[in-house]
Formats: structure tokens, sequence, C-alpha cells
């Protein structure tokens, strides 16, 4: 089987299982995303308005700080597995995104009280309390912060602006007074998650419609131009 291939699969529950346990250990910076908040981030990496390339996004995986921290691998084996397992999630991410948007959804952690977090996969329902959805929401915004300029267009009008609020109150409404009102209560919290799996397809959508449509405004620029190029050596 090919690399290719290999990163084309979509990843198992016991290599979930793997991948939760690398962010949930010594070998990690303390301040390394989780698994919730690392599908959050990955969302927003690839439904953004340009490419990024994993040498910029991954260091800000392992550490939020503003210097290079990198996970102590145990040896090349375990780096290149570990890689490859986020590299698969993200390419997951982006099929769903792309060929089945009614089926994507957030990978969210549930949890009783007093009992280990459990997660709720795309494909499956776990028993156990709401989500809370802080982490996946935050590490989406972390993907946005990656090109914050260049996310300014969704945020110009209303109604692709209103897109982003589940995310941004979920992401900061336990600690930000001008989002607080939308998360304040169970019931207000449950539905601002609810609306989290269209919201980020819809953003996704408007990203690549985005792509497609700048080719075309500079093939016209370009042909106006090349027109005006034309009028000119008429004229002399």
């Amino acid at each position: 089987m090919s690399e290719t291939t290999k990163l084309d699969e979509p990843l198992t529950e016991a290599e979930y299982d793997t991948l939760e346990a690398f962010f949930g250990s010594n070998a990690v910076p303390q301040d390394c995303m989780d698994l919730e908040m690392l599908d959050g981030f990955l969302t927003a990496v690839v439904s953004g308005p340009e490419q990024i390339q994993p040498s910029e996004w991954l260091p800000v995986v392992w550490s939020d700080s503003q210097r290079s921290v990198a996970p102590a691998f145990a040896d090349n084996e375990q780096a290149e597995r570990i890689l490859s397992l986020i590299l698969r999630l993200q390419n997951s991410i982006v099929r769903t995104l792309l060929d089945s948007p009614t089926r994507f959804r957030p990978l969210l952690y549930r949890a009783e009280e007093g009992e280990p977090r459990q997660r709720d996969a795309r494909s499956a329902k776990s028993e156990g309390g709401p989500p809370e959805a802080s982490a996946w929401c935050e590490g989406y915004m972390a993907g946005v912060l990656l090109r914050e300029e260049l996310w300014e267009p969704i945020y110009a009008d209303g109604g692709t602006r209103d897109w982003m609020l589940p995310i941004e109150a979920l992401a900061y409404g336990d600690h930000d007074p001008e989002y607080l009102d939308w998360v304040d209560t169970p019931e207000k919290r449950l539905g601002m998650i609810d609306e989290l799996p269209i919201a980020a397809v819809l953003i996704s959508r408007f990203w690549r419609e985005q792509a497609r449509a700048e080719p075309n405004r500079a093939e016209r620029r370009a042909q106006r131009r090349e027109a005006a190029r034309k009028s000119r050596q008429r004229l002399h």
C-alpha cells in the first residue's frame, strides 16, 4: 500500500486512541492541543481562504507559545506514526466537508462528573453529559488566526458573519462578556453546539466559492487590460 493511499484512509477507533494517548502523554508540551482542539484547528485550516502547509500549522498544534517547541518522540518511527495520523485526520475532515457535508460532525468530548472523558466521534453516539465544545471552537479560532486578515471578508456581511457566531461564542463565552449571553445557560450552549456542523460546512463552502471566483475576476481584469491596450494602439 502506498503512503498516498494510507494518508487517504480514515482513522480507526484504535488510531484515534493512539493519537489521543500521545496528546495526553508527557511527550508533548503542557500547552499542546488535545484531540478535540486539534479537530477544530484542522477544520479551520482546511476551510480557510488559502492553503496552509503543515510546516506552518504543526508548531501551533504542539504549543501556543511564540517559541518553537516539538514533542519528545521516542524515535523516528513514532514521529512518523503520529504525524501520519494527524495528516490522515486532516484529510478525513477535507473529504467529509467536500463529499459528505451533511455527515460532518465536530469531534467533541463528553463527560460525566468524576468520570473519564469520552469522545463523541462523528459516526457514533456516546453516553455521558453534554459536550462543552469550547476546546473544539478554541482550536478553530486558532486556525482562523493563522490568516486573520484574509478571513475578514466573512465578517463583512451580516449573513456570513453569523456563521462565525456559534464558534466564537463557545470559544470565548466563558471569559468574554461580549459572548456570555449566548452560552450562559445549558440550553443556550447546546443550541450553539447544534449549530456548529452547519456553520463549519457553510464557512468551508464560502471560501471554496471565493477561491473559484477569484480566478474569474483575475481573468476579467486581464481581459480589460488587454482591451485597453488594443484601444490605445488603435488611437496611435
